[in-house]
């Protein structure tokens, strides 16, 4: 009986394991697609490369102040957002995965382009004069957060100016 209760518990173990279907990203677009996985297990990861990315708003945070001689002339909070598409900028962007990247404008036309990496959350566009370094706030299949901190200090007929501004991009992607 032992014998004939171990063979049946291999061969019901045996079953089982060759039935177990493959878990993992099921996602082609996702970075980490197992083209064996048959069972999505909510792995899946995206980076910003692939589709076009559209702005669907702009939201610009932060404070200027500007003195002259020394003393205040004004000091302001800024917040606000933009959704009005003829005023969002970047329009679109289509980064590819080798490592370039093109802007448009809302009738489709080409801007800028340059190239772009990513270090762990920072995205760094080098185009032919600039060089900006966004965080990658979040990104997913169809979202993206991006934000820009401008923190300077200009000096210009005995005023000085400073700005202390961060405007994070979110767009959608088309794929």
């Amino acid at each position: 009986k032992m014998k004939k209760f171990i063979y049946i518990f291999f061969a019901v173990s045996i079953l089982s394991t060759s039935c177990a279907k493959e878990e993992g990203c099921t996602d082609s677009f996702a970075t980490n697609f197992n083209i064996d996985a048959e069972n999505d297990d909510g792995s899946c990861v995206f980076g910003v490369a692939g589709g076009s990315w559209i702005t669907q708003s702009v939201n610009v945070t932060g404070n200027m102040s500007v003195t002259f001689g020394g003393f205040p002339i004004l000091d302001s909070i800024i917040n606000y957002t933009e959704a009005n598409p003829d005023s969002l900028d970047p329009y679109k962007l289509m980064m590819t995965e080798n490592g370039s990247y093109t802007e448009y404008d809302i009738a489709n036309n080409p801007v800028e382009g340059g190239t772009w990496s990513v270090s762990g959350n920072q995205l760094t566009l080098n185009s032919p004069d600039t060089i900006l370094v966004l965080t990658v706030n979040s990104v997913d299949r169809d979202n993206v957060s991006l934000s820009l901190n401008f923190n300077e200090t200009e000096s210009e007929m005995g005023m000085e100016i400073n700005y202390n501004i961060t405007s994070t991009v979110n767009s959608v992607r088309e794929w």
